[in-house]
């Protein structure tokens, strides 16, 4: 009997960044989507959604809605929905810029973990591997049901990897155009080409999405104040902290912790 091995390609990795459950209000209200994650939104209700191309695209119950890295999208809210959240990464994919984002029908398959996940993130349950296994378990129904071509799978260089990497482990150092090229024996001019190509954005663009996205996790707690936060993720000036964070999520940091609150997570 003749026996054949298939040989299967390394498979994608889902690598969890946040999950979270939160009441929408204002504070929701024109911020810019940025980032190099993947992000899963669902709504229980309606009056929020995203603005495409001048029209209001409201995300609606019952549904999940896929973004992929750096949309650049902005958001819109009348109402006080409550949203589920997940911030990932998808190895081997930064999405096609052609599909900005996805809608997605939940199935009978993905209804009860969405609705386990949801119920411990209300409560605040500790079980964290838990939360992030439904998370992953979420994200990796929904991706299997977009279009093969809104996934396209593209080689990226090494060399940028490495960088992205480097970048991720010295949010607090000061890193410039230069320093990152050196690294990787480039001219700062070609570096910086093929970075664009393979993440979408700048060297700088990509750290800014790094360091303030790191600080709106640690804004999420009451453990940092936010002049610790400034210095783990290297930005020396408060005032300017305060203001590009404002830019970037619609609120200063102070009420961006305000309405991350216990009492805005729990109906």
């Amino acid at each position: 009997m003749n026996k054949t091995t298939q040989i299967w390609p390394e498979p994608p990795r889902i690598s969890l960044d946040y999950a979270g459950y939160v009441k929408l209000g204002a504070f929701w209200n024109r911020r810019q989507l940025s980032g190099p994650f993947w992000r899963l939104y669902h709504h229980d209700g309606p009056g929020a959604g995203l603005l495409a191309d001048g029209k209001r695209i409201e995300i609606q119950p019952g549904k999940l809605y896929i973004l992929p890295p750096h949309c650049n999208r902005r958001t819109w809210c009348s109402g006080v929905p409550f949203q589920l959240y997940i911030h990932f990464e998808l190895s081997m994919s930064m999405g096609n810029p052609r599909f900005p984002f996805h809608v997605i029908g939940l199935t009978d398959e993905m209804r009860p973990v969405l609705d386990e996940l949801r119920q411990s993130l209300k409560r605040g349950l500790p079980d964290c591997l838990h939360n992030s296994l439904l998370a992953v378990s979420l994200c990796a129904r929904a991706l299997s049901l977009l279009p093969p071509q809104a996934l396209l799978e593209s080689e990226k260089d090494r060399r940028m990897e490495t960088t992205c990497d480097y970048l991720r482990a010295n949010l607090d150092r000061e890193i410039d155009l230069e320093t990152l090229a050196a690294r990787v024996r480039m001219t700062p001019n070609a570096f910086s080409r093929l970075f664009r190509e393979n993440t979408g954005v700048t060297p700088y663009q990509y750290l800014l999405q790094l360091r303030y996205n790191q600080a709106s996790k640690l804004l999420h707690s009451n453990q940092y104040s936010i002049d610790e936060i400034c210095e783990m993720v290297g930005v020396k000036d408060r005032f300017h902290f305060s203001r590009t964070f404002k830019k970037i999520y619609g609120v200063p940091p102070a009420q961006y912790r305000k309405n991350y609150s216990a009492e805005n997570l729990i109906p």
